[in-house]
């Protein structure tokens, strides 16, 4: 009976950690949910969730490589899990790993392939290896399954610009726009896009707006002056360049040689 009633004990203080590392995971007590499931795992040490949980700590605490070997290990024990394989995923990428990482998200979207949130985190580890058609792929699926989420539209026009496609850019930031019109970046994007056209009367608003929103980008004043001067308007292009180079020096370099820009008294060194 003795042994009975330790056994007992045991199971609750085990189930215990495991609820309270889960808690202090949710709380963001990192170091207190590592502590608490580490208890746990030590009494189950097959216990894939607790794994994932202790990882995702390790992750938020910094401490990758334990991280990285508690994922392995409930890969292992839960190889049908896509939220572990994502997990894993996002550390390796995080760690430079890229074809490991999409090893990983390839995986998990095979075992969720409507998980709207995990296509988008493969999209953007294409991204990030300027792998745009795969990247524009993924939230092509995406669209499909929430086509009215604004986010989706504006990073595949992103990705249409960084293939030079600047018609399905416009088209893509448009349809953002139209489901979040208070987009400053979509704006600014859409008139990257218009501007890279030669459609720049058409930018010039996207730019304005653009500033409404966020009055201190000086990358969206120095491309209103680009427009503004190829629309001839060269009081407006000289207000903006001005504006722009106030708010970033920097950036007078690039506009000395810039051939639209260079004949403007703002971009003076005097």
């Amino acid at each position: 009976m003795i042994s009975r009633f330790l056994s007992r004990r045991t199971r609750q203080t085990r189930t215990t950690a495991r609820a309270q590392g889960f808690a202090h995971l949710a709380a963001g007590r990192h170091a207190e949910a590592i502590a608490t499931l580490t208890t746990a795992l030590a009494e189950n040490e097959r216990d894939a969730e607790a794994l994932h949980a202790r990882a995702r700590a390790a992750i938020a605490s910094g401490r990758l490589d334990t991280a990285l070997a508690d994922l392995d290990r409930a890969i292992t024990l839960a190889p049908q899990d896509a939220d572990v394989y994502r997990t894993r995923g996002l550390l390796r990428r995080k760690l430079g790993r890229a074809d490991d990482a999409l090893a990983d998200l390839d995986r998990a979207v095979a075992l969720a392939p409507a998980d709207v949130a995990l296509l988008q985190d493969r999209a953007m580890t294409h991204r990030l290896a300027d792998r745009f058609d795969a990247a524009i792929a993924d939230y092509t699926a995406a669209l499909a399954l929430a086509p009215d989420d604004p986010d989706l539209w504006h990073l595949r026009g992103i990705c249409h610009r960084k293939r030079g496609a600047d018609v399905a850019a416009a088209r893509d930031l448009s349809e953002a726009l139209a489901r979040n019109p208070k987009d400053a970046y979509a704006y600014y994007n859409r008139g990257l896009a218009r501007l890279a056209l030669g459609q720049y009367a058409e930018a010039i608003p996207d730019f304005m707006q653009t500033i409404a929103f966020n009055p201190v980008y000086a990358e969206a004043y120095y491309h209103l002056a680009l427009c503004q001067a190829a629309c001839g308007n060269a009081d407006a292009a000289r207000t903006a360049l001005r504006r722009a180079l106030d708010l970033d020096p920097g950036l007078r370099p690039r506009a000395q040689a810039d051939p639209a820009l260079a004949p403007f008294d703002a971009v003076s060194t005097d």
